[in-house]
């Protein structure tokens, strides 16, 4: 299967997917030289180019009646995430989401007998996605080295030898 990236795909997913879905072709629009195309010119000229899916963030193309008849037109898997957060954030959560999404995706799409539309789940990046421990404070098990707190051994037994 051939996979369009959109512009709102960061470029940076590329050669993770293309080592994740060896076997497949996968490009982005800014290495094809397609950065800025309307989406009514996109879609029937990556059909005629021979992809088969679009991944992108942008949203709001399954609220445009013009837009959504050129997907159904062309009949390519339309697959979608939201965006969130801002900066490196928002980045680093659309590229865990696509990659982490699409080698799964991508052979359900294969097997589907036509056209599907796919809402990935958005990985989120913050701060639940991690907590920071001071180990002097609050260790991370009992062999932790330094521990304040004392844990009391057993001594061993010993034997009575007669």
């Amino acid at each position: 299967m051939d996979i369009l990236l959109d512009e709102q795909v960061p470029e940076l997913v590329l050669e993770p997917l293309r080592a994740l879905l060896a076997g497949h072709r996968v490009d982005h629009v800014q290495k094809i030289g397609w950065k800025g195309k309307r989406d009514l010119n996109l879609i029937p000229d990556m059909r005629r180019r021979g992809y088969a899916a679009l991944v992108t963030a942008d949203t709001d193309q399954l609220v445009n009646h013009e837009e959504c008849r050129a997907i159904k037109k062309a009949g390519i898997h339309h697959i979608r995430f939201d965006r969130a957060g801002s900066g490196g954030a928002m980045t680093a959560s659309a590229a865990a989401t696509v990659i982490a999404a699409l080698p799964l995706v991508i052979p359900r799409l294969e097997a589907a007998p036509g056209q599907r539309l796919v809402a990935l789940k958005l990985v989120r990046c913050g701060e639940t996605q991690f907590t920071i421990t001071d180990p002097e404070e609050r260790p991370p098990t009992q062999y932790w080295p330094g521990r304040r707190t004392l844990i009391k051994h057993r001594a061993p037994k010993q034997r009575d030898s007669d």
